[in-house]
């Protein structure tokens, strides 16, 4: 009776390893007999191969037919290209075993043509500073040079540093800032209205002012979106640990703005989230002081997103905030809609930033 319950235990172990056998065959290449793959091939294999350059973005869509075509054939040349195999559009044993494995690169976007090289700025006469470049002593340190591009104030506890930069074949310009900050100083948000929030207009440059900022840049124009006769929806906003709206999108988009987010949270660090990967009170348990609502996402975890390769083409003038680590910031600003800048789409601005 031992060695009957001893062989029970061990056969469905067996049966399992044969099924795990079976189930894992496919990947080793003897299971395609319709190999080689050419034009005019039909059945399931040929879905196969199209549901998987689908995976590595070389087609747009997956709806596909079983039907091998001459569109096929040159997808799996751009693939063969890629990967550095022989561009001969056909799917034969080695061009299948590197499309199924994990080794398999995907399509790579097209990138912008690449911006004029830019001049260095000139160094200036540095005051007294500490080992993280902060000014040593008390006070606030300014720098003004118009003429090459580049603007820098220092304080015990903030950097920044502004540089202009052209390339006059596009024609197109853009400032760089480069923001670093300890101690606690951080961005803050002022509202004209607190109480009804996009019922009252003031010019940035007098909410600058008056309110004694060193650095200012605009909102993601949220009270434009709350006002009476706006159609559209607001977004998800805190500010300053408070919730002021949470009407958003469903899903992320490619319209404009399509209210992704950017949070900002007391230990200095940013995150962005898609307009419908949190809640309100979610963020506010994990400590967000602010919650911007604009979008697209333009880089996350250093990868940009898709969205900007396919969509956002107009050229306008941008604005973009990104965080190079907690507490040391990247703003971007490119002028737009004059003869000497024309401005540029969302892939350029992503392709800057990262």
């Amino acid at each position: 009776m031992k060695q009957k319950t001893r062989l029970l235990r061990i056969l469905p172990a067996v049966l399992a390893g044969l099924v795990l056998l079976l189930i894992f065959l496919p990947a080793f290449g003897e299971e395609w007999p319709d190999l080689p793959l050419d034009v005019g091939a039909k059945g399931d294999t040929v879905i196969t191969v199209k549901r998987r350059l689908y995976e590595l973005r070389y087609y747009r869509t997956d709806e596909y037919s079983r039907k091998y075509t001459e569109d096929t054939a040159k997808k799996i040349r751009e693939f063969q290209h890629d990967n550095g195999l022989p561009e001969t559009g056909v799917v034969d044993e080695i061009t299948m075993k590197l499309l199924m494995s994990g080794q398999a690169q995907k399509k790579p976007y097209p990138t912008m043509p690449p911006l004029a090289a830019q001049e260095p700025k000139p160094e200036p006469d540095w005051p007294e500073r500490d080992g993280e470049g902060f000014l040593a002593g008390d006070g606030e340190y300014f720098y003004e040079n118009d003429e090459e591009g580049l603007w820098i104030y220092l304080s015990r506890d903030l950097q920044i540093t502004i540089s202009s930069h052209e390339d006059r074949s596009v024609p197109l310009e853009w400032f760089e800032t480069d923001i670093i900050v300890r101690n606690g100083e951080a961005f803050r948000t002022v509202m004209t209205n607190p109480d009804h929030p996009g019922r009252t207009f003031r010019y940035p440059y007098v909410i600058a002012r008056e309110e004694k900022f060193v650095l200012a840049f605009s909102d993601d124009f949220y009270g434009n979106r709350m006002g009476k006769d706006s159609a559209e929806k607001t977004g998800l906003i805190i500010r300053e640990g408070r919730i002021v709206s949470e009407e958003t999108n469903k899903k992320t988009g490619h319209h404009l703005p399509n209210l992704d987010i950017m949070t900002q949270f007391p230990d200095g660090s940013l995150r962005v989230y898609e307009c419908n990967e949190k809640k309100a009170q979610e963020l506010l348990d994990m400590g967000a002081v602010n919650v911007f609502s604009f979008g697209p996402i333009l880089i996350r975890n250093g990868e940009i997103n898709e969205l900007v390769y396919h969509y956002f083409k107009s050229i306008e003038p941008r604005h973009a905030l990104g965080m190079i680590e907690p507490n040391h910031y990247f703003l971007l600003s490119v002028q737009g809609r004059r003869k000497d800048s024309e401005g540029t789409n969302l892939q350029r601005v992503a392709e800057i930033m990262k």
